[in-house]
């Protein structure tokens, strides 16, 4: 008897499968497939406006390459203390300790102790009549003599335009950079980079996000211009 009840079960569940696969209408298999397509459309759709928009108001750093330029001989670089064009007067000190350690990081050049590249330029401002805290352009003459008292083959020469908090409504950080290898012996520009961040985004504002400092945008400001020289 028990063996006649289960198989009578059986087939009652058979039938009502086959009755649920019946209800199931092309329409409706149709509609469901349409529906996970608009969602996913949705969603893909979404993310790239947030990637738009977390993107608006930053443009990829403007490079210049010199026509032919030979890096290969290049073993051993500078980088000379960089003019500060901002209200913090240790700007300049914090930028260029994030681009040194970049530098070393990326492993293609050797670096100069940052001790004795300030007093070889001190002694060279000396030697051509400069003051102390005198803002110099460096012209080939200047240069050469660095470089001889260094050792090196080439120098980093900066400038921090801007750091710190904007100015006017809502401040947020900003970071910008503009910065050049040049080529010990001639003076030539080998490359040229300049860039600039905002701690603030449109993204960052609609979702309550936590705004980047003025050391974070360093740091990418940093990364992202010596990425177009080291190609990395």
């Amino acid at each position: 008897m028990e063996d006649i009840k289960s198989l009578k079960m059986q087939n009652k569940n058979m039938v009502l499968t086959k009755k649920m696969q019946r209800d199931i209408s092309p329409f409706a298999i149709r509609h469901s497939l349409l529906t996970l397509c608009l969602r996913a459309f949705v969603v893909c759709n979404f993310l790239t406006f947030l990637a738009i928009l977390n993107g608006c108001g930053t443009a990829p750093p403007k490079q210049y390459i010199k026509s032919g330029a030979n890096f290969q001989y290049i073993k051993k670089v500078a980088v000379l203390p960089f003019n500060n064009l901002t209200d913090d007067r240790y700007a300049s000190e914090k930028v260029k300790s994030i681009v040194i350690m970049d530098i070393l990081e990326s492993g293609v050049f050797e670096v100069a102790e940052e001790g004795e590249v300030n007093k070889a330029v001190a002694d060279v401002f000396r030697e051509m009549g400069f003051r102390e805290g005198e803002l110099v352009v460096m012209d080939t003459e200047s240069i050469k003599k660095i470089s001889e008292k260094l050792g090196v083959q080439a120098l980093f020469i900066g400038s921090v335009e801007s750091y710190g908090q904007s100015r006017g409504g809502s401040p947020y950080a900003v970071a910008s950079l503009s910065l050049r290898l040049v080529e010990s012996n001639s003076g030539v520009t080998l490359w040229r980079g300049v860039y600039s961040e905002k701690g603030s985004s449109i993204t960052r504002t609609i979702f309550g996000m936590e705004q980047k400092n003025e050391i974070e945008l360093s740091r990418n400001v940093s990364k992202q211009l010596l990425s177009t020289l080291f190609g990395r």
